[in-house]
């Protein structure tokens, strides 16, 4: 896999949980391993407890926060689970657009 950063777009295209965020397309914020600090969108602070992972933005993410399963457009998943989408062009994004 080409190697991330923070701004790229992506394609979640895999989850160990979470899979309603399978297809939705996000944009990455910050790479976290366990023992790092992050401010979710809501404005919490959490800690990450878990194996690393990027943290990212994109329309009807949920994520798991505190045990509780929240819609705040933002979600945390592992570098494994993402697939580049790079520069589209205006065409190539529709066609990538999930029919909910």
């Amino acid at each position: 896999m080409s190697q991330l950063k923070s701004g790229d777009a992506v394609m979640i295209v895999g989850a160990n949980s979470l899979t309603q965020n399978i297809g939705k397309q996000c944009e990455l914020r910050e790479f976290v391993v366990e023992g790092d600090i992050f401010v979710a969108p809501n404005g919490e602070v959490y800690s990450h407890a878990d194996v690393p992972c990027w943290t990212m933005v994109g329309d009807g993410l949920a994520a798991v926060l505190e045990g509780e399963l929240v819609y705040l457009g933002f979600g945390v998943h592992e570098p494994r689970h993402l697939m580049p989408l790079g520069d589209l062009q205006p065409e190539q994004q529709k066609s990538l657009e999930v029919v909910e």
